[in-house]
């Protein structure tokens, strides 16, 4: 591991989020070089979204804080590319988010987001998330897991990361630290259908987006059971590169311009 790498952190909370408050006591444990750029309200859910064609305001909110009107993935922008840009960070962590970034869920996901921004610039990009329990508030998380192993996970990965062309997915269970039984890299769940439904509100006329219910069947080997089955925190490894060579090969490269039914 590099002595003393430069952090930049983000969420999609908001910068005054606990989460974050989490994230900078970890990076903190790894590095004096810790620089945050979060959103100054929450996005969550707004995925890789950029802010394109309006003006952005950064807001120095204290020593090496700042915050930004603008989504995780503009805030890691900013990050790099001008308040670090006499050296970039070695390091993006994206998080602490409050709840579980799992399986497709990812792909709505500002945390991971920022993180797959940070890996894009060339940085080790890791999200955390840290699950609670939804049926008792929304206010109501424990985060200790988090606070105690998010150290140990980002030296883990780090151990073994050789600069591959990937960003990580890390989940960490609703549990107490000594109750964690320990970090298993998994692959995420691909769910039968897409788990995000309309639900109607109870003001006429108007309705959510949500998740109601858990698409089955899931993997017994994927972060969704891991994570809620053996209380162990789950590391998923993505690719930065989502080509599907397979087809590309099947295809021979080409597809013919008057297809099947065409004349």
């Amino acid at each position: 591991m590099k002595v003393n790498p430069r952090i930049l952190l983000t969420n999609d909370d908001g910068v005054d989020a606990p989460g974050l408050a989490v994230l900078v006591d970890i990076a903190r444990e790894l590095s004096n070089d810790v620089w945050v750029v979060a959103p100054a309200a929450n996005q969550s859910g707004t995925g890789h979204r950029m802010t394109f064609g309006y003006e952005i305001e950064i807001e120095e909110r204290g020593d090496r804080v700042y915050a930004i009107d603008g989504t995780p993935a503009d805030c890691v922008v900013a990050g790099i590319t001008h308040v670090l840009k006499d050296r970039r960070p070695d390091i993006v962590l994206s998080g602490v988010a409050r709840g579980l970034n799992l399986g497709d869920i990812m792909h709505c996901s500002g945390t991971a987001a920022g993180a797959r921004e940070g890996a894009l610039h060339g940085a080790l990009g890791i999200a955390f998330s840290q699950a609670m329990d939804y049926d008792h508030g929304r206010d109501e998380i424990d985060w200790g897991a988090a606070a105690a192993h998010g150290a140990a996970v980002v030296r883990s990965i780090m151990e073994i990361f050789e600069g591959e062309d990937v960003y990580f997915n890390v989940n960490f269970p609703i549990a107490t630290p000594d109750e964690v039984s320990g970090i298993r890299v998994v692959p995420h769940q691909r769910f039968a259908h897409s788990p995000f439904e309309l639900y109607e509100s109870r003001n006429p006329g108007k309705h959510f987006v949500t998740i109601l219910s858990t698409p089955k069947p899931l993997d017994a080997d994927a972060d969704f059971h891991i994570l809620h089955e053996d209380n162990a925190i789950t590391v998923t490894p993505l690719m930065l590169q989502q080509t599907d060579f397979d087809f590309v090969r099947r295809s021979g490269g080409s597809l013919p311009l008057n297809g099947p039914g065409r004349t």
